[in-house]
């Protein structure tokens, strides 16, 4: 068999079937590039299309149906789940325009995906070409054009304004163990750029923010789900200079696309310039409770 067989065969084992749809278990609301081609004559189905790969969030069985004839009017390869082969997430959108925040939106941002209406995929139907997909792009749940950000990216045509993530260093405490994306945070940690660690020990002052994530897990009875004290994190403060902060403001970070400033909502035990200063951490990343 040829390797353009195999290929095929591979895609055809994953192409959006209407039957499944109700199954997108990697598909869950949340509290890494392959090359892209934009192909202005899509009626030679050329090789080109061939490398767009599309998949779907939050999407309904009728709009599947649109889906399915545009992976065949222009010879398209699709997935029900995510894979990092992924080119394209097409999603349904709210009538405030923005998109809701999915595992799919997430591994889409970070791996500067396109991530586009299903007003595009209706209107490369009507038109019978596939339009440019920029004019599609949608807002990011919090209202923030991330979507954008992330393909400009991708293409070179912005630097990252995730970049500092390579300056922070997270550590993992054992309440995030008890959160149903576990498994998926240490993926979107390590493609952000954050550096993990499982040893506070290597929190040195080389990294500007040194940070411990926690999730508050009220309907488990394990000890291990109890968010740390005041005592522990006063501990880790005076012994690694580190910040304890809710799980939330690390996705919010990675749905925005962007450093979000850490406040006093992310704020396990609310901070003052005093502690800031302690650390030696620049108070400006900071929203600080007034003494």
């Amino acid at each position: 068999m040829s390797g353009k067989e195999e290929n095929i065969n591979y895609y055809q084992q994953s192409t959006i079937s209407i039957s499944d749809s109700d199954g997108e278990s990697d598909d869950k609301v949340v509290n890494g590039t392959p090359d892209r081609y934009h192909v202005p004559n899509p009626e030679n189905h050329s090789v080109k299309n061939q490398r767009k790969v599309i998949t779907y969030s939050n999407v309904k069985d009728d709009e599947l149906k649109v889906l399915q004839e545009l992976i065949h009017v222009f010879d398209l390869n699709s997935y029900i789940s995510w894979d990092d082969r992924v080119t394209h997430l097409i999603v349904k959108t709210l009538p405030s325009g923005r998109c809701i925040r999915t595992k799919k939106f997430m591994y889409a941002l970070l791996f500067n995906c396109f991530i586009i209406t299903m007003d595009w995929a209706k209107n490369c139907l009507s038109s019978k070409t596939l339009l440019p997909e920029v004019d599609y792009i949608p807002l990011e749940f919090s209202g923030e054009p991330s979507p954008l950000v992330s393909w400009r990216v991708g293409r070179g045509i912005i630097n990252s304004p995730m970049e500092w993530t390579g300056n922070c260093i997270l550590y993992l405490h054992s309440t995030i163990e008890f959160n149903e994306s576990y498994k998926d945070i240490f993926l979107w940690a390590r493609k952000a750029g954050f550096m993990l660690s499982n040893d506070l020990k290597e929190f040195k002052d080389d990294y500007k923010l040194r940070i411990i994530l926690a999730d508050n897990i009220s309907s488990c009875t394990d000890v291990r789900s109890n968010l740390p004290s005041t005592t522990e994190i006063t501990s880790w403060i005076c012994n690694y200079k580190v910040v304890t902060l809710f799980l939330d403001w690390f996705l919010e970070c990675l749905f925005q696309y962007k450093f979000v400033v850490i406040n006093q909502y992310y704020q396990i035990m609310k901070l003052n310039s005093n502690i800031i200063e302690f650390t030696n951490m620049d108070e400006s990343l900071f929203e600080l409770e007034n003494c």
